[in-house]
């Protein structure tokens, strides 16, 4: 019984995610959403496969419409996998040639002990804005720490956009200078961390620890009372931080790839 518990709360956290990083098209197939977004992000063009069942059914046409799905838009395709994906579907996908890539972390804690965890010490000069919506400004100190191109600019601005859930946009700042960013989105007493980035020149001082602390406080004012976020597994830092403010490992997600030369 607690393994379906388990997965049920999976599931529900998995469709809490999905809304925060909504894709430009979202196509229902059978169950699954086939997420299209021209070709920026893995999340944003991969197929969402938590369709609430236990087990793979082994209908491998559902996987062959995705295929021409992605095919049609010019995309690879790729399969998101949790656990809560239906059992069997990870071997299946494996069986027809995909290729597992990029295995992530869900992490969640309870939004008073993050808090309390990142508590800024007496004299520290950083200040926090918090805004409900993304502006241009924001925009464009977000893709320079992340070291993405100007043009995505619009891409960004189009995904944020479409998140219907409240959210805040947190920017630190020393000075007038922006140090760190991140972003929070509040729903069903969960708040989801995203995009949360320290400046490349000014990490490992504890400024990701206080942009967790001012996303938490925003969401413990939203009636959140749990976090939860998603993390590559192989980044230490960002797995320290999150580790220091409370956050273990609910379950792990991987994506499936057709190499090219499959298509």
């Amino acid at each position: 019984m607690k393994i379906l518990q388990d997965r049920s709360m999976f599931r529900h956290l998995e469709r809490l995610a999905l809304r925060t990083w909504p894709a430009q098209l979202e196509q229902p197939c059978k169950g699954w959403i086939l997420r299209a977004s021209d070709g920026v992000t893995k999340r944003a063009n991969s197929v969402w496969t938590v369709d609430g069942s236990e087990q793979w059914t082994g209908d491998e046409k559902v996987i062959a419409e995705a295929e021409a799905f992605y095919r049609s838009h010019r995309l690879t395709p790729r399969f998101h996998i949790s656990e809560a994906s239906p059992s069997g579907l990870d071997d299946c996908l494996e069986r027809r040639g995909y290729i597992k890539e990029v295995p992530c972390l869900f992490m969640t804690t309870d939004v008073s002990q993050a808090i309390w965890r990142t508590e800024p010490v007496d004299g520290n000069s950083l200040r926090a804005v918090v805004q409900p919506s993304h502006d241009a400004s924001w925009l464009e100190h977000f893709l320079a720490m992340e070291g993405f191109a100007p043009e995505l600019l619009e891409f960004y601005d189009n995904l944020f956009t479409r998140i219907e859930a409240p959210t805040a946009y947190v920017s630190i700042m020393e000075r007038d200078q922006c140090v760190g960013m991140g972003t929070a989105v509040a729903e069903d007493g969960w708040s989801g961390f995203i995009n949360i980035v320290v400046h490349p020149q000014l990490r490992g001082q504890g400024i990701g620890k206080r942009i967790v602390h001012e996303l938490a406080r925003w969401s413990r004012d939203q009636g959140a009372d749990r976090l939860y976020l998603q993390v590559v597994a192989d980044n230490a830092p960002a797995i320290r931080l999150y580790s220091g403010a409370g956050y273990e490992k609910l379950f792990a997600y991987h994506y499936r790839t057709k190499p090219m030369d499959n298509l």
